[in-house]
């Protein structure tokens, strides 16, 4: 750097300054970019939706034509052989629409149908008919190859009902998959986008633009694999088979009896269609910036002064370093009229003041945890803090099979010995009392103040017969635990204790805590100064 002249130096100034305008640049043309991605989803939505309304019209002309042919059903299956050609001329009516129609029995028999079939053809393993039939409503089934037809087609069904509401057939119109993806081909598509149909198992059944070879095969997409599972409304990103990025829009279709939903429309469209306006943009502004930094550069050829560089550039570190949690960074400007300098004065008594002010707010924020956590009488955990670690041991002991106890601490009479001896004797027996118990349990163990004159152990891998031990020891300290008074008096403290194991006290925490409650409970009743653990076995 020392070795650069003058105008060298600017050029590197002047490219440095033209950086901020390259870095919107890019910022404006993955925002422009942003911009379209939200409105491609939102407008892949719609279109999702206005897919669904179209085939949500097919479904319920469906509906309506089954539900009028079932008042005459009846009727019609006295009489197979009339029955069928009835049904042939309504297929041969129905412009392709239609590849089958027909009458099912209640056993799910072929009664009559549009097409001739030969042998016995038995329907009871068909979606559409199950559904019929359990539910006495309109049903949709899946993907299928006709058993009398041989066709791909999608099965509606109808139920058939006497004057008393009786199940006696169920009436079936079959939907040609090729004059289906013609509806399909009619829905309104963003350009270059693309619909695809699946049914409820995920076989595609509709594809516009069509792609030969995919109707009746199952989407191999992962992404749209779990998007089907969910059964619900979705836009999300993903690569295709081939590793392109696409932007997916996921509708369902219709409602079955049993709370499905026959058919999903997705609607997708390529990343590369959506961005290819903002790309151009971005690549032209790109080159407007170059060429105005070119011809920055051959005026800085002639410009200022290398002094203006470089304290612009000190600031500029001293300025990024703060940014980055530096507050210790100072440009080192020597005080004088300046401006450059002056601004490097300003720069360094801000950074001063946010590292003071850093100082202070740790320092603040400590106190704040410490007291958010702790008694401020006795220094120990409080009661919050201490369900909170419960809790947590709960989930530790759930996941490796480990065990803990908990010993519930309470003083015996400490309403005397506030009313006899006053409130200050009484703070000084609990800070004794928890200075005892903070001494007596080992590291790992963990003691709160969990009331006014209670305390609650945490006892680490400890099962209940090692928690009374130990509780049992703790309970002989505080019996020789002396307190001395004004006036050369003495004092002498007993406690009552409640231990509790985990699991077989309680496989929750509030369940633990009171069990080691009542046990506490059935110590200050049965006299005291003893140790009692849950469950009724006492120390």
């Amino acid at each position: 750097m020392k070795n650069l002249t003058t105008r060298a130096r600017l050029i590197l100034l002047i490219l440095a300054s033209a950086l901020p305008a390259l870095g919107v640049s890019v910022y404006n043309g993955f925002e422009h970019r942003r911009a379209l991605a939200t409105d491609a989803r939102e407008d892949l939505a719609r279109f999702a939706a206005l897919a669904a309304r179209k085939q949500e019209e097919s479904l319920e002309a469906v509906r309506q034509f089954l539900f009028a042919l079932s008042g005459s059903a009846e009727s019609l299956m006295r009489s197979p052989r009339d029955c069928s050609e009835f049904f042939r001329k309504l297929v041969a009516a129905s412009d392709g629409l239609y590849n089958s129609m027909g009458i099912h029995g209640k056993d799910g028999i072929l009664v009559c149908s549009a097409v001739t079939w030969t042998r016995k053809v038995d329907v009871n393993d068909r979606r559409y008919f199950r559904l019929t039939a359990d539910a006495r409503m309109f049903a949709v089934g899946e993907y299928q190859v006709g058993r009398a037809t041989g066709l791909q087609g999608v099965n509606f069904g109808y139920p058939v009902l006497n004057e008393t509401g009786d199940l006696t057939g169920v009436v079936f119109a079959g939907m040609d998959l090729a004059k289906f993806n013609e509806l399909a081909a009619r829905t309104p598509l963003p350009e270059g986008g693309a619909l695809t149909v699946f049914d409820h198992e995920g076989t595609i059944i509709a594809r516009h633009p069509a792609t030969a070879g995919n109707i009746g095969e199952k989407d191999r997409n992962p992404a749209v694999i779990e998007a089907l599972g969910t059964s619900r409304k979705a836009v999300f990103e993903a690569e295709d088979t081939s590793g392109k990025a696409h932007v997916y829009a996921m509708e369902p279709l219709g409602i079955n009896a049993d709370g499905s939903h026959p058919f999903h429309v997705l609607v997708s469209i390529t990343k590369d269609v959506i961005f290819v306006n903002a790309d151009w943009t971005l690549k032209k502004n790109l080159a407007g910036i170059t060429i105005a930094m070119l011809l920055l550069m051959v005026v800085a050829w002639y410009g200022s002064n290398v002094v203006v560089l470089r304290k612009i550039q000190i600031m500029l570190d001293v300025a990024r370093r703060v940014h980055n949690g530096d507050l210790t960074a100072r440009t080192g400007f020597p005080p004088n009229k300046e401006e450059l300098s002056r601004l490097g004065n300003a720069l360094d008594d801000m950074a001063q003041a946010l590292e003071q002010r850093e100082v202070e707010l740790q320092a603040a924020l400590k106190l704040v945890q410490e007291q958010a956590i702790h008694d401020p009488l006795t220094g120990l955990y409080n009661r919050r803090q201490m369900e909170e670690l419960l809790s947590r041991e709960f989930l530790r002991v759930q996941r490796s099979g480990s065990t803990f106890s908990v010993v519930m601490v309470d003083i015996d009479h400490f309403k005397r010995i506030n009313d006899t001896h006053g409130h200050e004797t009484g703070d000084e027996v609990l800070v004794r009392i928890a200075t005892l118990l903070v001494n007596a349990v080992r590291r790992s163990d963990i003691v709160c103040r969990y009331g006014g004159e209670e305390f609650l152990i945490l006892l680490l891998g400890s099962s209940a017969e090692n928690a009374v031990r130990r509780a049992t020891e703790v309970q002989r300290s505080v019996r020789n635990l002396v307190l001395s008074l004004r006036g050369g008096a003495t004092l002498s403290i007993t406690a009552s204790f409640g231990v509790a194991a985990c699991p077989e006290h309680g496989t929750d925490r509030d369940a633990l805590l009171r069990a080691a409650d009542r046990a506490l409970y059935r110590a200050k009743n049965s006299g005291r100064d003893q140790v009692v653990v849950a469950n009724g076995a006492a120390a």
